[in-house]
Formats: structure tokens, sequence, C-alpha cells
């Protein structure tokens, strides 16, 4: 399994899915709220909602995993859905149906998220445990360089360039993102090779009962469930931000699309490169003792940009806060290894992808009701959201100070 071919698709697979994210990271979240006028909480529910659904599934796609299916296959399945999905939701942006549209991104939403957990644990079968950071950043580089080429692939349509369909410039810059997704995700599942597994008779009941005794022999094994809970916090506050931050730009700034893109291109650039080095770091200095650092700076960070009033400092604060965005990520993803079980990494792997791509569960809700019902002291409204969620980053750091650090082991 470690070979430089596996190794070069998982990495370009982590550069496909981000060119779709992105996009509708920036443009639906614009073209749903400020568009169509629908309120900051039923966009931030989605999320919420994309979470639940994943709860529901996410545990048994794990043991399964573990016991009976091979990885690729269900990568498979999940990134067609998505592809289907979010394509079907950008035709119905195009139309102005912005209600079938909200619908759709959620599941669209639900099986992207899906993906992860069975392209997260292969990180493990392509890097030896010694390289795993590097692995892990290489990862986060694509994935930030694949936004990059994203927003620039959108920007045309966005700025009404180009068209196809002759709609709303934001509504049109969402397919082409989409199909550059399917394109880029193609060979990883068609080259990338995952030995087989032995075949072997499932039965619900009884394989039922084993998931339930192996998720307690999990959140039991050290470190593991404080991990688990110290991640969801803080990235719960993090992503809760960055999807609402196209959002922040338009209402608290008044930025034009073409501006907020170049903003975001020089956030991804930091990012991809906070990504690369803080794998490297930590693997010299410690996984927890660099995350510790990474998420004591999220504290200072995000409220600072929710308030500062200069919008020289904003763009210089914001391309900075591009390195933590990056080093998070990537140091969470090699913490989770060293501390994951070997006989249930996939299942470790599958509650983390569970928090890492979804953990906006309660801070949606908290910034969208901040948002929504403080309507009356205007775009300060969005300032105050950055302070409330921040709240959840510091409880986190509490809870990841506990976990046991992986130096001396």
């Amino acid at each position: 399994m470690n070979t430089k071919k596996n190794i070069i698709l998982w990495i370009l697979y982590d550069f496909a899915n981000s060119i779709v994210s992105i996009v509708f990271f920036l443009y639906f979240a614009q073209w749903i709220i400020v568009n169509r006028g629908i309120p900051d909480i039923y966009f931030n529910l989605t999320f919420t909602i994309a979470t639940l659904l994943l709860l529901a599934t996410v545990p048994v796609t794990g043991f399964l995993l573990d016991k009976h299916f091979r990885r690729i296959t269900g990568l498979r399945y999940t990134t067609l859905g998505t592809s289907i999905l979010y394509g079907a939701c950008a035709l119905s942006a195009v139309y102005n149906n912005e209600i079938s549209a909200l619908i759709l991104f959620t599941l669209g939403l639900y099986v992207y998220l899906l993906t992860f957990t069975f392209y997260t644990p292969l990180m493990n079968d392509v890097s030896t445990p010694e390289k795993v950071g590097k692995i892990s950043g290489l990862g986060i580089g694509a994935n930030y360089l694949g936004q990059f080429i994203g927003l620039v692939l959108a920007l045309p349509f966005s700025n009404g360039s180009l068209s196809i369909f002759g709609g709303d410039a934001r509504a049109e810059a969402l397919l082409p993102a989409v199909i550059a997704f399917t394109i880029f995700a193609m060979p990883m599942l068609i080259w990338f090779r995952e030995p087989k597994k032995e075949k072997t008779i499932f039965k619900f009941k009884p394989e039922f009962k084993n998931m339930i005794s192996e998720t307690k022999k999990l959140f039991l094994f050290p470190g593991v469930a404080l991990f688990m809970l110290a991640y969801f916090l803080f990235n719960d506050a993090i992503l809760t931000a960055s999807n609402n931050f196209p959002i922040f730009m338009q209402q608290v700034w008044g930025l034009p699309d073409t501006i907020k893109t170049c903003i975001l291109l020089g956030i991804l650039v930091t990012s991809g490169i906070g990504g690369l080095v803080s794998g490297m770091i930590a693997d010299k200095f410690g996984h927890k003792r660099t995350l510790v650092f990474i998420i004591s700076g999220w504290i200072l960070i995000l409220p600072l940009v929710g308030f500062i009033t200069n919008f020289t400092l904003f763009v210089i604060v914001t391309t900075i806060m591009g390195f933590w965005f990056g080093s998070n990520w990537a140091v969470s993803r090699s913490v989770m290894s060293y501390l994951a079980p070997a006989q249930g990494h996939n299942l470790a792997f599958a509650y983390f992808g569970l928090v890492e791509r979804a953990s906006s569960f309660v801070g949606p809700v908290v910034w969208g009701l901040v948002a929504t019902s403080l309507v009356s002291i205007g775009s300060d409204r969005y300032r105050y959201a950055t302070l409330a969620v921040t709240v959840f980053i510091v409880i986190g750091l509490v809870a990841l100070v506990r976990v046991k650090g992986d130096r001396g082991r």
C-alpha cells in the first residue's frame, strides 16, 4: 500500500474535494442569504442537519470498514453521490429555486462529508508512522491548492465574464466546480489499490451488538474520548466561523466578490504553507504539543478578526490566520493517528471524520441565533458572533491539554 502512486492519488483526491467545497462555501452561502434573502439561521441549520445525519451513519460505516468492506468502494459511491447532489443543487440555484437548492445542499453536504470516513483512514495505509505528519501535511497543502484553483476557476463566472445558463453570477459559479471535482477525483477512484478483504457473512443483529462493543472499547482507549471532545469543541467554532466568513465580509465590510476572492486566495496560500510546515514541526517536536500551540493562537486570532475596524489590518490578520487553518487540520489528523488503537483504526477515523468535517453542530446554531436575533444592531452582530463561538475554542483547549502526549512513548 505504501507506494508512490497511492500517495499521489490520495493527495490528488484531497486536491479535488477542496475545489467544490471552497466554491460552494463562498458563492452558495452568499447566493442563499444575500441574493435570495434566506435568514442566517436557516443556512446554518444545514450544517447541523448534515451532522445529525452523519451521527446516525458514521459509526456503522466505520465498524463495517474494520470488519467487512474496503474503503475505496465506499469512497466511490459517496463521491458519485456528492457529484449528483451538488450538481442538482447548482442547477436549482441557477433557476432561482432556493428551497430545493437548500435541501439539495444539505444532502450534498452530508454525502460529501461522508466521503471522508472512507478517505481519511487511508492516510495510515499510504504512510509509515514516522512520516504520517508529513503525508498529512502534503494532503492539507494539496487541499488548499485545490481551493486556490477552485476560486480562480469560479471567478470569471462569478463576475459575469462567463455564463452557461444566463442566471445569477454567484449561482453560475457552482456547476463548473462540481465538474472539476468529479474530473480530478476520478484517478483515485479508478487506480487506487487497496488489499481485498476476505468475504464474510454479514448478520445485522450480532454485528450491531459487536459494533456497540467496539465503540465502547474505542472510547475507553486512553486519550481517544478526550481528544474527540476537544476536537469537536474547537473545530466546531473554527468551521462555523469559516462557513460564515463570506457573509461576514459581505455584511461587515461590504466587499465585492472579486475582493473577497483575492482575500481568500491570500488565506489559501498561507494555509497551504501552514499545512506543510506544521506536519514536519509536529513530527519533530510532538504532535500534541504543536496542536496546543495552534489552538492557543486561535483564541487570539478569531476575536481579533471579528473586531478589527481597519481594513488593511483586517487583510493582514486574515492572511496570517491562514497559517492556523492549515496547521489545525494537518496536526489534528496526526494526533488522531497516534491515539487510535491499531485494531479499531477505521472506526476511530470514522468518528474523527465525523468531527473533522461536520463538527458544525452547536456553533452554527449559536452563530445563527446571534446574527438573526441582533438584527437591530446592524452588521456588528456578526462581530459578536465571532466572540460567541470563541468560547468553544477555549473549552476545547482545556480538554486538549489533558490528552496524553506522543513524546516519550
